[in-house]
């Protein structure tokens, strides 16, 4: 099996900021763009080598990267709302999640702009641990086993590939090189975009799970005319419009009243790539 070099949250940061050329605060700021390639010395004319760099997607919905950690067990009013800690864009959006708050109905994202080169630094430091490649073995050797742990998973479309990378109870027990290589890559590559500037990302779409109940705690109005909750069940998705504040400051523990019923209504915001409602 291949032997991946675990890389320190700092150094990689380092790394992503250098390769950026400028201090993170700089980011959403900076224009996309693409390096090139210097002429060869010629007497002939010779045509625009084009980017040069790790391929990747570059539409607004594809996804370059997806970082998130979920499963294990939870009610499904948290696992619903849960978003990923990192999605990268094709255009070099980077949304997450905000990195402190109270536990709500929906998880509110930023969002900031890279640029191609932070693109591809970002990727550089996937492709120095082995992660643009098929994924080694994950499994969890280095101690006790861990009952309902969560999974954590990055997805890394670049490269000509699709390399979907999942470890069982990350950061309880790193007993392998992968694993190392693994967690420390998430935790540099957070730490290098920790400072972004970032505006709040506005959704087009929420996913809703609703679930009739008798609980009345902390009952607030349902915000929206458009949904009719007592038509609703289970998952579906409804415009973003008038429902994203009110979810995103109501505690996970309240209820919602709507025409003298009561409601559970979890919700998470329709990012580029999700398929809501599917399974």
């Amino acid at each position: 099996m291949q032997t991946h070099r675990a890389l320190t949250a700092a150094a990689v940061a380092a790394v992503f900021l250098t390769g950026c050329g400028g201090s993170s605060s700089e980011v959403a700021a900076d224009p996309a763009g693409s390096p090139t390639v210097s002429p060869s010395p010629s007497s002939e004319p010779s045509e625009d080598p084009g980017p040069v760099g790790i391929e990747h997607p570059t539409g607004a919905d594809d996804v370059i990267a997806r970082i998130e950690t979920g499963g294990g067990f939870v009610p499904v009013e948290y696992a619903f709302t849960a978003q990923p800690s990192l999605l990268l864009t094709g255009d070099g959006r980077l949304l997450q999640p905000p990195t402190a708050g109270k536990q709500t109905r929906l998880v509110p994202m930023t969002v900031a702009q890279l640029s191609e080169e932070q693109v591809q630094t970002f990727l550089g430091l996937a492709a120095g641990v082995g992660l643009l490649a098929t994924p080694p073995d994950y499994a969890d050797d280095g101690g006790p086993q861990i009952a309902d742990a969560p999974t954590t998973t990055v997805t890394l479309t670049a490269a000509g590939g699709t390399w979907r990378h999942e470890a069982y109870a990350l950061g309880f027990n790193e007993g392998n090189d992968a694993r190392l290589a693994l967690s420390g890559f998430i935790d540099a590559a957070t730490a290098a975009v920790a400072d972004v500037e970032v505006a709040a990302f506005v959704p087009e779409d929420v996913a809703l799970f609703v679930q009739p109940t008798d609980l009345e705690r902390e009952v607030v109005a349902w915000p929206s005319s458009e949904v009719d909750l007592a038509s609703a069940s289970g998952c579906l998705v409804a415009p973003a419009e008038g429902l994203v504040e009110t979810l995103s400051t109501t505690s996970l523990l309240a209820t919602f009243s709507q025409d003298g019923a009561l409601y559970s209504v979890s919700a998470a915001q329709v990012l580029p790539g999700d398929e809501p409602c599917t399974s």
